[in-house]
């Protein structure tokens, strides 16, 4: 049984299995404090907040009990035998065992980019990479205030509902129901009428399809580890959420750079204008030089306010994705973090069992083999359990006499289906395509993983050396510039030549900001296709 346990700062999902044993299936919430077994196997223990919760579930159902019923020796024994023969088959069911060994697509031993080395990938913390205290706390309040999380929440909240009530196919059904009735007839000669002619009733019935083939327990199974994906899925949206977030905050920062590097360059060029509209009133500079450094100023101004536009858009994307209204009122940083020149990457094997959608798509696959055995359980005859116990008065007074007035049942019915036009057959037919579906799936999603962490290594290099590189370029560029106004200054070259060095000059230190967002966006890249989690 599937278990979620919601306490402020903490959730966690808790399968009973035989109804004493529990298993942890994940735990994932930020602010965790602690999670420990305790007791007699009838209940968990929680530590939150350095407090310990204890969590009791409720004692497995009791078996029909022969003299609370008053049933003859024999068929008492009977009863109480079929029930315990269909709780021991019932009761103990936990999910599929993994099915990692079916798959078809190739695992390497180690990655073929080396980049960061072997060592075993460290999923949590690894916003701390960055060395960003803003970045660490938006992110903190996307996954508490983000609206696509809480669909997400919410979906898994239905999953498991779903989960809780598919299970009770496997557990017995218990109706309790009265009745009365009160009449009267006319007599044969229908002159007068008769006395008035009560009855009461009082029945409780016990039914329950004894699960001999494993049919039930297998669609559980199913159910189980549908819920166990809805999780993995749960833990995906979490990251996914966290990395755009960390990527709408460093565009925001390029966007922001930008507008800032604009600024720059129109207080400059404004500034040159001046000198070259004083030159050519002095009889120095040509009316050319003033037209073109007019154009010049006219095309920068135009282009601050595209900056400004893609500054604003990108601030009010990050306020949307942490679930604010989107004022444009957030203030960015104006500089990059440093990054570290590397990390490691782990194993091609230890990714399967750390990326939440590798996991899901696992867990889909076991889902399906399940319901692969269910429909072919299916063509199995169904046995059904029947108890009932009850009174029949006419008194409502006596309605509890259920030693004196008891009436009660109790049958054993099988039921074979020999004809559905094919509908069993189809159905089988169905859900083993369906497997075949989940486990191609389940191969693409695992080559998918492997190519984004491929590519993810062996980006790092190369961003490293385009930032390295246009570092360089930009710097040079600069320095070209002043020394082009110099000369202009000194009447060593013309005005062609001096703008010709601020295009340059502009041009090199916009690549210069857009490869350093680049690189960051690609360090993210790589924790999100490494599966890099949070702090426990």
């Amino acid at each position: 049984m599937l278990f979620l346990i919601r306490k402020k700062g903490f959730n966690s999902i808790v399968r009973l299995t035989c109804g004493i044993r529990l298993n942890v299936l994940s735990v994932s919430t930020a602010g965790r404090d602690g999670l420990q077994r305790c007791g007699a196997m009838s209940s968990l223990c929680v530590l939150v907040n350095k407090q310990l919760v204890q969590i009791r579930f409720p004692d497995m159902p009791p078996r029909p009990n022969p003299s609370r019923f008053h049933f003859p020796k024999q068929q008492a024994a009977t009863g109480a035998l079929l029930a315990l023969f269909a709780l021991g088959l019932s009761a103990c069911v936990s999910s599929p065992d993994s099915r990692l060994a079916s798959l078809e697509a190739e695992v390497p031993v180690s990655w073929s980019e080396a980049w960061g080395g072997g060592e075993t990938f460290e999923s949590a913390g690894w916003t701390d990479d960055f060395g960003d205290p803003r970045l660490q706390a938006i992110i903190a309040e996307s996954l508490e205030f983000n609206y696509d999380l809480r669909v997400a929440g919410a979906r898994l909240d239905a999953s498991l509902a779903g989960t809780t009530a598919n299970r009770s196919d496997i557990w017995p059904t218990l109706n309790l129901s009265g009745s009365g009735n009160k009449s009267r007839r006319s007599s044969a000669s229908g002159v007068s009428q008769t006395a008035y002619n009560e009855s009461y009733g009082l029945n409780a019935r016990f039914s329950w399809e004894i699960d001999l083939w494993g049919k039930l327990r297998n669609g559980y199974r199913a159910e189980l580890a549908d819920a166990e994906a809805a999780i993995a899925d749960y833990e995906a949206a979490r990251l996914s959420i966290a990395a755009r977030v960390a990527k709408a905050w460093y565009a925001a920062v390029e966007a922001n750079q930008q507008y800032e590097l604009e600024l720059r360059i129109l207080d400059a060029l404004s500034e040159s204008s001046r000198i070259v509209e004083e030159n050519f009133a002095s009889g120095i500079a040509r009316a050319l030089d003033v037209r073109l450094i007019r154009a010049n100023l006219a095309s920068s101004k135009s282009s601050l306010e595209q900056r400004r536009r893609s500054r604003d858009a990108a601030i009010r994307n990050l306020e949307t994705l942490l679930g604010r209204y989107p004022k444009n009122e957030i203030d960015v940083v104006s500089t990059f973090p440093e990054l570290s020149e590397g990390i490691p990457a782990g194993l091609p094997s230890e990714l399967l069992l750390r990326r939440p959608d590798i996991i899901a798509a696992e867990r889909r696959l076991a889902a399906a083999e399940q319901r692969r055995f269910e429909s072919s359980k299916a063509r199995l005859p169904s046995i059904d359990l029947n108890l009932s116990r009850g009174t029949s008065v006419g008194e409502l007074s006596d309605i509890f006499e259920i030693v004196e007035e008891r009436i009660w049942s109790q049958s054993l019915g099988v039921a074979q289906t020999l004809f559905q036009g094919g509908r069993l057959k189809a159905n089988y037919r169905r859900s083993r395509a369906q497997y075949e579906q989940n486990l191609a799936s389940y191969a693409q999603t695992v080559l998918t993983a492997f190519r984004e962490v491929e590519n993810a290594l062996s980006y790092q290099d190369s961003y490293a050396i385009d930032y390295e590189a246009l570092k360089v370029a930009a710097f040079e560029s600069v320095e070209a510039e002043k020394l082009a106004w110099d000369e202009y200054s000194s009447g060593l070259t013309d005005i062609t030549t001096v703008l010709d060095s601020v295009r340059r000059s502009i041009s090199a230190q916009r690549s210069y900001i857009q490869v350093a967002n680049q690189r960051i966006q690609s360090r993210i890249d790589l924790y999100l296709a490494l599966g890099g989690g949070f702090e426990s």
